[in-house]
């Protein structure tokens, strides 16, 4: 509260150890203080060994922040048992009861200390150099008030409840409405107001930092009612009771501000202007020159002294004498006393110091002082009710014991049964035989009848007629069932054993030997293209013999998994390893291919995820070989410590062609490429024009001239018809899957045409959707439909040179390589519409110079073997 008094004057102009007042170490007798080695070299000062105090400490706690601020502004709270402390790092805290434990804890400015803290019936105001911060006790912030008129505040006072008076290092007060939240300018003629107190009447004590005290009406606070110099140096502090004033501070010397070692008292009722002199004022002597004071509220003509060093002082304004003061010491680990308050009851002390410490003091033979007399309850948070602990083995624990917690909906639990539940009822009486009725005689109340000997005594049927012809039923069901999917084909419900997750009758679930992946862990839809990939032989054994020293790689993990179904001998694998190396990578995130632990979700169109998934295991898997390639080059350079031979491009040409074998049996040039592209469906789908427009300007036209195809690019400097430098990077996959073609763009505004190369290594089955009935024409089959999708003709927006601006542009391939292995997506968005007209699609293929027909069942990704199932397509090649 006091710091820009403290500020106001040098630190080489006031030396505490220049004065020659040496006592004793905690007020202790000499007899239990350390001696020997142990001993301090020096003597701690101001520490008057006084058995008779009034006061003691009860309690002393590190603030929050107190390792790196210290306290700045401490405060009893005047309706609750708490005391308000902040610090220079602008963190407020609150400490409940005589133990000081920690109620709230909350930030009210990022870097500006607090300079003071005022308590009222809502919440509390802290005061910061520019702000003013109004929370509640519970730590919620209501508003903060800043003006331009707060540069360098530093005291508040509380005029009425909707009022506050502000002061600090300027030349005004400020007025606030706590209601409107605006202020009022109060000019003043002194050097700021550091210090607002009041006695309880209608003057309010406004003292400033070179000295000078005014009396101010609270009721009219810009006119001044008295002014007189303190002090002639500057003013450390004061308080006012009644009409009692005391003031400390420093005096004017020859080697400049030195503190006064006595606490000067006023009367305000003999103050005439600015006339000092006469029988208005007398001074009291302290052992130490106090820095702040304070009133005893509860006591009259009391105040305590507290000195820098921690040297605490009970004066009786009414006695002079040093001898009728009670003073103590107060351990502020060789630190500063920078605030101090007393209680509304004078039951307790608290002092806060530059470590980060607070101090609370109370009377000697009081171990629990109240702040106030008539505080409220403080709202605590509700407390956790524990459930009680039981012994695993007690047999006799009761469990109506344990206290059931609160209904969120509804007015009684499920476990609770109806009360017809508990009335006592009785065993029907076994149905009378009819016959028995026919034949009985009423004698009184008994009839009697002859035994009908249709049942033996005590039976009665175990099951009812009505439940076995259910059961036939059922039973006659199970045998012709009108499902259209071969039980064979249908799905496996696999039953788990909680207990032991592991145990299934895989006899009955796979008959076939061959080794099948648990799907039950999340992102187990691709365990189907996992299979796929086993049961391709070219890439299992690229992947078997990929190693790497990435710790999650795919390629390696892929490997993994195949070698484990190689071993399983037809037992069931997990694909952990792989799943969690999976959702690691980031490309697979971003394009939604991770699903949550929680379970898919059903709207979840798995379609189109598995076909991304296969998009994407194939160029993540391309791109992993080629970084291990890359690194051990590099690895092998680095070892021979030397650079490699140099390679001229010919030989380097025909070492490759030399390297790589023919692909199909029919071409032996090796074409280049530099990025992998997803060869899809086109973004405007010619609706009428899909098996024309394509044959005639593509395939029909090398139908009629085979042998005038248009030759390929040259290749030979590694330059595509469009003067763009490539590099060639391929690996085992790029050799099976990759599609060589080149587009050709054309701009519909200005005609310019663009031609360049690209490798695919997967493509997406492209349905047309012209035809009638919506269900697309099927001229041709699969293979005018496969080779319709490989070279496709598609509209789409693209930049033009030429126009520079995105233009409408024609994009049509020219297929140029055919790999080993077609990779077809065959999900597409019209896929139903096509496959479900009701009408047999055919495809003719020749296999080992046998002719097959067979019916497609629209599969999701079809993986056709181009060096075995040789389809014509009819594409020219180079």
């Amino acid at each position: 509260m006091l710091s820009g008094f403290r500020n106001a004057v040098k630190s080489d102009e006031y030396h505490p150890s220049t004065m020659e007042y040496h006592y004793s170490d905690l007020c202790l007798p000499t007899e239990h203080l350390l001696a020997g080695p142990y001993a301090a070299e020096f003597t701690p000062q101001y520490m008057v060994p006084n058995h008779d105090a009034e006061y003691e400490v009860r309690s002393s706690v590190l603030v929050d922040g107190g390792d790196r601020f210290g306290v700045s502004a401490v405060v009893f709270d005047k309706f609750e048992e708490l005391i308000w402390m902040g610090n220079q790092g602008g963190h407020v805290t609150s400490y409940y009861g005589p133990n000081m434990q920690k109620y709230t804890s909350f930030q009210v400015h990022e870097s500006e200390e607090v300079r003071d803290i005022i308590t009222v019936e809502q919440g509390i105001y802290a005061l910061t150099k520019t702000a003013l911060r109004h929370q509640i006790r519970r730590g919620i912030p209501k508003n903060t008030f800043r003006s331009d008129n707060m540069t360098d505040m530093q005291c508040l006072y509380q005029v009425s409840t909707t009022k506050l008076l502000m002061g600090g290092h300027q030349d005004k007060l400020l007025e606030l409405d706590l209601t409107s939240m605006k202020d009022t300018v109060i000019p003043i003629q002194e050097e700021g107001c550091a210090v607002l107190r009041s006695g309880g009447g209608s003057l309010v004590a406004c003292g400033s930092a070179d000295g000078m005290v005014a009396l101010r009406d609270i009721r009219t606070p810009k006119a001044t009612e008295h002014t007189f110099r303190a002090h002639s140096a500057c003013l450390s502090d004061l308080d006012m009771q009644g009409d009692l004033l005391i003031t400390c501070g420093f005096t004017q010397s020859v080697g400049g501000a030195v503190a006064e070692p006595y606490v000067i008292v006023w009367d305000v009722r003999c103050l005439r202007g600015q006339n000092t002199g006469g029988s208005n004022a007398w001074s009291l002597q302290t052992r130490s020159p106090p820095l702040l004071l304070h009133f005893l509220p509860a006591f009259s003509g009391r105040a305590v002294a507290l000195s820098a060093d921690g040297h605490v002082a009970l004066l009786h304004l009414n006695a002079a004498q040093e001898e009728n003061q009670s003073v103590f010491q107060v351990d502020t680990h060789s630190s500063v006393c920078s605030v101090m308050d007393v209680s509304s009851t004078s039951q307790a002390l608290v002092f806060g110091d530059q470590a980060g410490h607070l101090h609370l003091f109370s009377p000697q033979h009081n171990h629990e002082p109240v702040f106030n007399n008539f505080s409220r309850a403080t709202e605590f948070a509700d407390q956790v009710v524990g459930l009680p602990f039981v012994n695993f083995n007690d047999t006799n624990f009761q469990f109506s014991t344990v206290p059931l917690p609160q209904l969120s909906s509804g007015s009684k639990w499920f476990n609770v049964l109806p009360e017809e539940f508990f009335k006592r009822s009785f065993r029907r009486p076994k149905p009378v035989d009819p016959e028995v009725l026919k034949t009985m005689k009423m004698q009184g109340p008994i009839g009697y009848a002859p035994n009908p000997k249709t049942f033996k005594r005590n039976q009665m049927p175990y099951v009812e007629d009505t439940f076995e012809d259910l059961a036939a039923a059922k039973l006659n069901e199970s045998k012709y069932s009108p499902q259209p999917i071969p039980k064979h084909y249908q799905k496996v419900e696999m039953r788990y054993n909680k207990h032991s997750p592991n145990d299934i009758d895989l006899e009955n679930c796979n008959k076939t030997g061959y080794p099948g992946i648990e799907s039950t862990l999340p992102n187990s839809y691709c365990n189907s293209m996992l299979q796929v990939l086993y049961y391709t032989p070219p890439v299992k054994s690229t992947l078997l013999a990929h190693t790497c020293a990435k710790e999650f790689c795919l390629s390696c993990e892929l490997g993994f998994l195949f070698r484990m179904l190689d071993t399983s001998g037809g037992a069931p694998c997990q694909a952990n390893n792989f799943l969690r190396a999976f959702r690691t990578v980031p490309e697979a995130a971003a394009l939604g291919l991770i699903l949550p632990d929680r379970g898919p979700d059903s709207r979840v169109d798995l379609i189109a995820l598995i076909q991304s998934w296969n998009r994407f295991i194939l160029h993540q898997i391309h791109y992993e070989i080629l970084e291990t390639r890359k690194k051990e080059t590099e690895l092998a350079v680095l070892t021979q410590n030397s650079s490699p031979p140099k390679v001229r491009a010919g030989n380097a040409k025909q070492a490759r062609s030399l390297a790589t074998p023919n692909m199909n049996g029919q071409y032996t040039e090796e074409y280049q490429y530099t990025e992998l592209e997803f060869l899809g469906p086109s973004t405007e789908f010619e609706q009428e024009e899909f098996g024309r427009e394509v044959r005639e300007d593509g395939w029909q036209a090398r139908e009629e001239g085979a042998g005038d195809a248009e030759p390929a690019p040259n290749c030979e400097n590694h330059e595509l018809p469009n003067n763009r430098q490539v590099e060639r990077e391929e690996s085992e996959i790029s050799h099976l899957f990759a599609i060589g073609r080149n587009q050709l763009n054309r701009c519909l505004k200005c005609n310019k045409e663009e031609e360049r190369e690209s490798v695919v290594l997967a493509c997406a089955l492209q349905y047309p959707t012209g035809a009638p009935r919506e269900g697309g024409d099927a001229r041709g089959g699969f293979v005018e439909l496969v080779r319709a999708s490989l070279a496709a003709r598609r509209s789409t927006p693209a930049w033009c040179e030429n126009c520079a601006r995105f233009t409408p542009t024609t994009q049509r391939g020219r297929i140029v390589r055919l790999p080993p292995i077609l990779a077809i997506n065959c999900g597409g968005p019209h896929e139903k519409a096509y496959w479900m007209k009701g009408n047999q699609k055919d495809v003719v293929t020749t296999y080992h110079h046998q002719t097959h027909s067979f019916d497609v069942f629209s599969p999701i990704i079809l993986y056709v073997l181009c060096v075995e199932l040789n389809i014509d397509l009819e594409i020219s090649r180079a």
